[in-house]
């Protein structure tokens, strides 16, 4: 497997993934504060794996960023200031109940090896995902709507779109310090993700349903993200 990252100028982006040129592609706009940690972040994560990364990047770059990067690691223990202390995965109607029966959020690979009906393909296949992302449980900070992940896996295609109707499942709001701290948030320069297992007993702080929020269960991803993140908002000022 292999991974190519490509340093750019582009003005659209912080930084954009998917499957480019025969090759899962990250490209990090230097026009991003702080596309260093992301280059970085890449380079460790995968250095002790067998995931070849292909670095469309100039010496003096890598150098540049290599000083302003610092002592940080991908899995430091702690938060960094563009990083916040509340994370979420999201997950479709099928999958709740699961979730809450476990008390854990699993990765794709877990509950393959758990569950022999699991699903044959995880979503990200149709983004050319590589395979070891499925080994991680994806977050997500609390304004990205990562519902249209979850919307386009329970539709059954790729689809942007972010007033597209689908069936809503939940959103878990998630303790990043915390996780952070007992050393399981990982950064691999695209993601932000958990390996295999998050307890929802120890990092859970609340989760939204379309029945906790009094509304209908078909919606789009931008009404259950915005209900979802204001009703999170109230609770946490109570």
């Amino acid at each position: 497997m292999k991974i190519r990252c490509v340093l750019t100028d582009s003005d659209e982006y912080n930084q954009f993934n998917g499957f480019e040129d025969s090759a899962y592609t990250l490209k990090i706009s230097r026009q991003f504060k702080y596309w260093y940690f992301d280059l970085c972040d890449l380079i460790d994560f995968y250095a002790d794996t067998d995931i070849d990364v292909i670095l469309d990047v100039e010496d003096k770059d890598l150098i540049a960023a290599r000083n302003l990067y610092g002592s940080h690691k991908f899995n430091e223990r702690s938060l960094r200031k563009y990083e916040t202390g509340v994370m979420v995965h999201s997950t479709t109607k099928e999958n709740v109940q699961g979730i809450l029966t476990d008390n854990k959020l699993k990765s794709w690979n877990l509950l393959r090896r758990e569950k022999s009906h699991w699903e044959d393909k995880p979503i990200g296949a149709l983004l050319g995902d590589i395979e070891d992302f499925s080994n991680y449980v994806m977050l997500s900070i609390v304004t990205q709507n990562n519902e249209i992940v979850t919307a386009s896996k329970a539709n059954g295609k790729i689809d942007v779109n972010i007033n597209q109707s689908y069936i809503a499942g939940a959103r878990f709001y998630l303790d990043a310090k915390k996780l952070a701290a007992d050393g399981l948030l990982l950064r691999d320069g695209a993601h932000i993700k958990v390996r295999d297992r998050i307890d929802l007993d120890k990092y859970l702080i609340w989760y939204s349903t379309p029945d906790i929020l009094g509304m209908c269960e078909r919606t789009s991803p931008k009404e259950f993200l915005e209900l979802s993140n204001k009703k999170f908002d109230e609770i946490m000022k109570l």
